[in-house]
């Protein structure tokens, strides 16, 4: 003990301490000379870093600044890597010291400004009264708080979630529950000026913005080479260029109408003013065809009588007068017959212009409720649409004033002199231009409405386990489907390259041998065969659909919502079809008898004769390329399309294959649906199940009842038939989280209203959270 010295002896856990290794003092000069060649190796990057490094004034003020990258070859990589690391501590720091004295002063640099964050760190919160006992209090002045914040409701232990969330604006949701995570980030960016590139990798960097909103938006072009440009402008383009995804319900029966009020004093005016016209024609002030309606509405609203009433006390008022007109009484007749005159014209007048009270009747029916599992209730299709785009006006044109005569003052002229649209302003005249000259919406073969993103067909179900469900019977998007077959228009509008005639010459020769059979294609021909004939269809004016965001993620959008608006009814549970039950739905043997290729031509061309289950044949006319040319009688809704289109692309695969006089029955109808399958089985379920885990769910499977099975005879069974489905619940982590609403172009984040946050306050909610 008397070795080690006096406090060794009273404080012997000091002992290990100063006991080192010696195996470290026999390492020390190698950890020094390792040092010292790191720090020559790595002082080419430290300076070069150095001097990347941005100043306080591009940092914090109006001047464009990016983030620049970092050379990775710097002492702290060699000292890491370099060959014959020290096993001890005492040989790390030595290493650590030799590399930066006197040869490399960058890692003292470094230590510095570490140092100077810390100090900064401690001074603001010393000013804000969190370090009421430290040193620095002494000389730094303290906040006068009326309650000190220690004292508060809140202490400052456990700083309230809302304070941390309550300093970053939010982009408008819109009302089915979607926001631009791009224009929430273009609200909240950290410059005010800059190049256009700068303000595209600063959007980049926030949290859910994606190129394809950038894309579709054309914030990337209006950005790009852009020497100077302003926040504000970038804000303001987001806003009038919004990706904005409206919703079209089918089936929902309109919203209630306010009950009529009854204006006693303005009927009794138009009844004694009639009256007087009744009596006096020449005298009676002019009372017109407007007076009158609102005479027969007011009337209607007093009366509390809808049209039918009104018909139907017409033809009591008549079979009144004939029983009275068959007894002798003409007197009373004649008075039954003036009511149901009256009556009638009160009811045509009210039927005509919409006067009287209508009935809560659905006005937009649903067209597919047949193609569902049997025992659903409220039958729905929900649409996804986007609005009509006006066509920018082209560069040569122009809005100038040709004439002053007030109505037509402006015209918007081409580079030519020829005017397009007009109008008393000159934006009056560019809007003409823009109703007379839209891009072409997408029109689906299945509903009316045009450009429909993505189709949802539902119901309602009580499950096995007693859960309200929201049942999707079907979700697709023909649009993107179309655009998958066909491809999507550019930007110009311009369908694809038109092959050369000697390209085209060249197809028709390789089409002539893989059809004639005459000597196999190689695989170089049949790859320059299908990029020939894709770019020759694709120049065709209308084979490409116009150009849409979501490609690849329509499913994801249409689930999105759907989650949305069972969250927003009452719903436990959104559940969805199984693959199986899709093909067995559109299975074709179900539909069709037989399928017969009675004739085939030289060039490939067919007749097709379809015989359905119930119904007269069709006999269509279909050219080597699967495009139906002709048609018989009552099938002229199919000219012009694919026969895929008309019986699925499977079977018709087999008929375009097929030899003269062949027929198609029974299981060879039976064929399709692995396409349904892999969507239904597995894509949909995958991105539920993703998507649910931030809000505590998963996708699971229950049962639903559908129907009675009945036998031979039609006697049905004791028990319903059951199918199996999967489902996902709707948790109260989902409403609270879907409620704020949800990024459109990515999937929601844990806190939608944190991803503008910096990233320790980010960490600091989320193991408040956990």
């Amino acid at each position: 003990m008397a070795d080690l010295g006096a406090a060794f002896g009273f404080y012997p856990q000091l002992n290990r301490r100063r006991q080192g290794s010696p195996a470290d003092s026999a390492n020390l000069p190698v950890d020094v000379l390792r040092g010292r060649l790191a720090g020559l190796l790595g002082l080419p990057a430290d300076i070069a870093n150095l001097l990347r490094s941005p100043s306080p004034t591009e940092m914090f003020g109006d001047t464009s600044y990016e983030a620049p990258a970092q050379f990775p070859y710097t002492t702290e990589k060699f000292l890491k890597d370099l060959p014959l690391a020290p096993t001890s501590r005492v040989g790390q720091v030595a290493g650590q010291a030799a590399s930066f004295v006197p040869l490399n002063p960058m890692p003292a640099v470094r230590g510095v400004q570490k140092v100077g964050q810390v100090v900064g760190e401690e001074l603001a919160a010393t000013m804000m009264g969190q370090r009421p006992n430290s040193m620095m209090s002494k000389v730094v002045p303290q906040p006068l708080f009326a309650v000190a914040p220690e004292q508060g409701l809140l202490s400052a232990r456990a700083e309230p979630i809302e304070s941390l969330l309550q300093t970053k604006p939010q982009a408008p949701v819109s009302d089915i529950g979607f926001y631009s995570a791009t224009e929430q980030a273009a609200l909240n960016l950290g410059r005010n000026k800059g190049t256009g590139q700068s303000f595209i990798n600063d959007l980049m960097k926030a949290p859910d913005v994606k190129k394809e909103e950038l894309a579709y938006t054309g914030l990337d072009d209006f950005l790009r080479d852009k020497p100077n440009v302003t926040k504000q402008e970038v804000q303001d383009f987001l806003a009038n260029n919004r990706v904005d995804v409206q919703e079209v319900r089918l089936g929902d029966a309109p919203p209630p109408a306010p009950p009529p009020v009854l204006d006693a004093e303005r009927l009794n005016f138009l009844e004694k003013e009639f009256s007087q016209l009744k009596e006096h024609p020449i005298d009676a002030p002019n009372f017109g065809q407007e007076k009158f309606e609102e005479l027969m509405m007011l009337q209607n609203i007093r009366d509390n009588s809808t049209v039918e009433s009104l018909y139907s006390r017409a033809d009591s008022a008549t079979s009144a007068a004939q029983r009275a007109q068959s007894r002798g009484n003409k007197d009373i007749a004649e008075r039954y017959f003036r009511e149901a005159e009256m009556l009638n014209s009160r009811a045509e007048a009210l039927d005509l212009k919409g006067l009287g009270v209508p009935e809560q009747v659905i006005t937009n029916p649903t067209q597919f409720d047949k193609y569902t599992l049997a025992g659903g209730e409220n039958y729905r299709e929900i649409l996804l649409t986007l609005p009509q785009k006006p066509k920018a006006l082209p560069e040569g044109f122009n809005v100038d004033a040709y004439s002053v005569n007030g109505v037509t003052k402006y015209g918007v002229y081409d580079a030519n002199g020829q005017r397009y649209g007009s109008g008393a302003t000159k934006e009056e005249a560019l809007q003409r231009f823009s109703d007379l000259h839209q891009d072409k919406p997408y029109q689906s073969s299945h509903f009316k409405q045009p450009n429909i993103l993505a189709h949802m067909r539902v119901n309602d179900r009580i499950d096995a386990d007693g859960k309200k469900m929201l049942l999707v019977e079907e979700i697709q998007s023909d649009w993107h489907q179309a655009g998958r077959e066909k491809g999507y228009q550019n930007k110009s509008g311009v369908y694809g390259e038109k092959v050369t005639p000697e390209e085209y010459k060249r197809g028709v020769e390789l089409q002539n041998q893989q059809r004639n059979q005459s000597e196999p294609l190689t695989a170089s021909e049949q790859a320059e065969l299908s990029n020939i004939m894709t770019r020759h269809e694709a120049s065709i004016v209308g084979a490409r659909v116009p150009d849409a965001p979501f490609k690849d993620t329509w499913y994801q959008l249409a689930l999105k919502r759907l989650t949305k608006y069972a969250a927003d009814n009452g719903y436990e549970r959104i559940g969805l079809t199984t693959g199986k039950q899709q093909a067995s739905r559109f299975d074709l043997s179900k539909q069709v008898d037989e399928i017969a290729v009675p004739m085939v031509n030289e060039d490939g061309s067919r007749s097709v004769r379809i015989d359905p289950t119930s119904g007269t044949s069709i006999k269509l006319m279909v050219d080597d390329k699967g495009i139906v040319t002709g048609y018989g009688a009552g099938s002229t809704q199919f000219s012009g399309k694919k026969l895929s289109e008309v019986i699925g692309k499977d079977i018709a695969d087999k008929v375009m294959k097929a030899d003269a006089d062949t027929k198609f029955t029974g299981l060879d109808l039976s064929v399709g649906g692995e396409g349904m399958k892999k969507y239904y089985d597995e894509i949909y379920p995958k991105f539920l199940d993703k998507y649910g885990k931030k809000y505590g769910a998963s996708v699971g499977e229950t049962q639903i009842t559908t129907d009675y099975a009945r036998d031979a005879s039609g006697i049905p069974a004791q028990r319903p038939s059951k199918e199996t489905i999967r489902y996902l619940d709707i948790t109260p982590q989902m409403k609270e989280g879907t409620s704020k609403g949800q990024p459109l172009f990515a999937a929601t984040p844990l806190l939608p209203a944190t991803s503008l946050l910096d990233e320790e306050k980010r960490k600091k909610i989320t193991s408040l959270l956990e």
